[in-house]
């Protein structure tokens, strides 16, 4: 799982190659920004960053003088520069300094993801982790089982990414496992829309992290579960169960317990009321037959609709549109 550090003085830039990366198919552990180098190295120095983009001319510590101080401390990023023409001169600075690659400014998201691929290959090569396809398969799989709240590839999905650590070398398997939870985290915040807090990932064991990250994605997942729902629902009040859980990424039958736990209500109960209250306002509209609205709230028996809707409201939907003057 791959860290990346943005360094330059200008938000607008460092928000888009942000953005350009999390577009992109990097398996991402974490993005971090920084607007000088001596910000970026306090970052360096708290988190073990795999590759550093950074602008040259920046106030306080250049990014010259940032890769100088990179390799004076030890540290091992892989280094990319990105800068304007002006300071193309530079390059040759640069490269004894290891920095792997200098890029013209503006960047495309396409030379961008090849520059990024050549700096990842190199660091394949000299056995600094895991390969890339390696673990992005295990992140997508344990991101995929937490997802699916599918607890059996869950559990199976971690084994796997223990078992595979098994043997390696330089990046402890602990810090490797972090990474993963990582991973599955940044993967999970970007589907939830919501930044879930790594700061919690602690230095407790990978089966530990795992647990933690379950409980914290499946409450997320739970939270608002009613508006969200009802959104749904008032938008297609025809929808099925199978139509809302695929949708929402649970099974139908964790999804059917965890409605009633997290909101006191069974779903075909709440289903129903929701349906009954579309039918009522759709019930009001003249070009519409009560046939109609019956199969656009869900019900292909009118017999059964009208039933349904005389338990609510004490009238059957006929006797409805009679008292407001409306024909069937």
């Amino acid at each position: 799982m791959y860290r990346i550090l943005i360094v330059d003085d200008e938000m607008v830039f460092r928000k888009g190659i942000a953005a350009m990366l999390r577009k992109s198919d990097f398996s991402l552990g974490l993005i971090s920004e920084a607007v000088d180098g001596c910000e970026a190295l306090e970052l360096l120095e708290q988190n073990d960053y795999d590759i550093v983009i950074t602008d040259i001319r920046m106030p306080r510590m250049d990014g010259l003088m940032l890769c100088r101080s990179i390799r004076e401390k030890g540290l091992k990023p892989g280094i990319v520069i990105l800068s304007g023409y002006d300071d193309f001169k530079y390059a040759q600075t640069a490269i004894q300094y290891g920095v792997s690659d200098y890029v013209l400014k503006p960047v495309s998201q396409r030379k961008l993801a090849q520059v990024l691929q050549e700096v990842i290959r190199k660091r394949e090569e000299s056995g600094m982790g895991l390969s890339y396809s390696q673990m992005d398969s295990l992140v997508t799989g344990l991101a995929n089982a937490l997802w699916n709240q599918d607890r059996e590839a869950w559990q199976r999905a971690g084994q796997e990414a223990a078992k595979a650590l098994s043997g390696l070398g330089q990046k402890t398997e602990t810090e490797i496992l972090r990474e993963i939870v990582l991973g599955v985290s940044e993967k999970i915040s970007a589907r939830l829309e919501e930044k879930l807090p790594t700061d919690s990932f602690g230095e407790q064991g990978f089966e530990e992290n795992l647990e933690l990250l379950w409980e914290m994605a499946g409450n997320r997942k739970s939270h608002g579960m009613l508006e969200t729902v009802r959104e749904h629902l008032l938008a297609n009040p025809a929808m099925s169960q199978e139509e809302l859980c695929g949708l929402l990424g649970f099974s139908s039958s964790h999804f059917s317990q965890t409605f009633k736990e997290k909101t006191g209500k069974k779903f075909v109960d709440y289903r129903t009321q929701i349906r009954m209250e579309a039918a009522r306002q759709q019930l009001c509209i003249p070009s519409k037959t009560v046939t109609q609205v019956a199969a656009e709230v869900g019900y292909s028996d009118y017999s059964h609709f009208s039933s349904v809707f005389r338990k609510f409201y004490g009238k059957t939907p006929a006797q409805f549109r009679e008292e407001r003057g409306l024909g069937l």
